[in-house]
């Protein structure tokens, strides 16, 4: 399928703000009104959606509300682009009430990550529009003190201008501290230095980016939003409760499916302190059991998902993955992400 391009992020924009599944935008007003003082901050215009602020049971309205709030800012030409409050496990919901069509036909900046990657994936394989896996408005925008300033410098370089942001680099240092928003967000929150992505199996590949959360991937299998990644570079990330064997379960699935035989080369953004999958020796013999045939390169500490902070990642964006043996690996956006 063609790839299409969203025009480019630009200054004095609107962003929309989606919640396609989880109701946290209602529980954490303080969080909420921070982030979009902050988006305000840095010149854009923050419109929510209708449902966006709404709370039930677990989810901000219903699967036909959420849905067609995504629809009135695909077609509101003052909106430019659409970022979600944060994922949660629903997004998968809307799929099947989409109207592909309309979302096509007014192609515009979709970005967010976690459970949401269920809703930029059937919009990618259905239209080929260049969603993006990046930051989302609490979690991210919603930081004491504002964004961190990687994920920042990423969103600018990667969506407001149509030239490749070229090498990647990574943060200097990072963090996966959870205070209680709305009780205990009221400090930086404390970070561990970066040593940077490392190869577990050296190589390198030049093709198409998809990147997702891997439980939330696996939930599309069998689907009709199931992605085609044939000749891909395919980015993984994982949400902080992972455990080892939930890892190697999960990569045993996706090996299962045959996407391994597809792809060119794989990464995983980086994991949480808490279950050690961080630390090489924990998780080597996962990833060399799991991905047992695969060949290309594999690299690890990626800057992406859930921890911070982040780079943009847009979906079907021509990249180079260079792994070399140990730490040096780069990842370069050969083209650019918008228009």
């Amino acid at each position: 399928m063609k790839r299409v391009l969203p025009p480019a992020l630009r200054p004095g924009d609107t962003v929309g703000v989606l919640s396609p599944s989880s109701d946290e935008a209602a529980r954490y007003p303080r969080r909420r009104l921070r982030a979009a003082g902050f988006l305000r901050d840095h010149g854009y215009q923050v419109r929510f959606a209708p449902s966006a602020c709404s709370t039930g049971d677990y989810t901000a309205g219903t699967p036909e509300e959420r849905a067609e709030d995504l629809h009135h800012f695909f077609a509101d030409p003052s909106v430019t682009a659409i970022v979600t409050a944060i994922g949660g496990n629903n997004s998968n919901q809307l799929l099947d009430l989409l109207d592909f069509d309309l979302i096509v036909a007014h192609p515009k900046l979709l970005v967010g990550y976690s459970d949401v990657t269920a809703l930029l994936t059937a919009i990618w394989v259905r239209t080929g529009l260049g969603v993006v896996m990046g930051p989302q408005l609490l979690p991210q925008f919603g930081e004491y003190g504002g964004c961190l300033d990687y994920t920042m410098r990423a969103w600018h370089r990667t969506l407001a201008s149509p030239a490749p942001a070229e090498l990647i680099d990574a943060s200097p240092a990072w963090t996966d501290e959870f205070l209680p928003w709305d009780t205990a967000d009221d400090r930086p929150r404390a970070t561990h230095a970066n040593a940077g992505p490392w190869a577990l199996r050296p190589g390198r590949a030049t093709g198409p980016l998809y990147a997702a959360n891997l439980t939330t991937l696996l939930r599309l299998a069998g689907t009709p939003y199931w992605p085609d990644l044939t000749d891909h570079l395919l980015l993984l990330e994982s949400s902080l409760e992972t455990t080892p064997s939930q890892l190697d379960a999960e990569l045993t699935q996706l090996r299962q499916t045959g996407i391994l035989n597809k792809i060119s080369a794989i990464g995983f953004g980086r994991f949480g302190h808490a279950r050690r999958l961080n630390r090489p020796a924990v998780l080597e013999p996962v990833l060399s059991r799991a991905l047992t045939g695969f060949g290309g390169p594999v690299v690890c500490g990626l800057d992406i998902g859930h921890t911070d902070p982040m780079f943009s990642v847009p979906y079907g964006l021509t990249a180079d993955i260079t792994a070399g043996p140990g730490r040096p690996v780069t990842v370069t956006f050969v083209d650019g992400a918008v228009r």
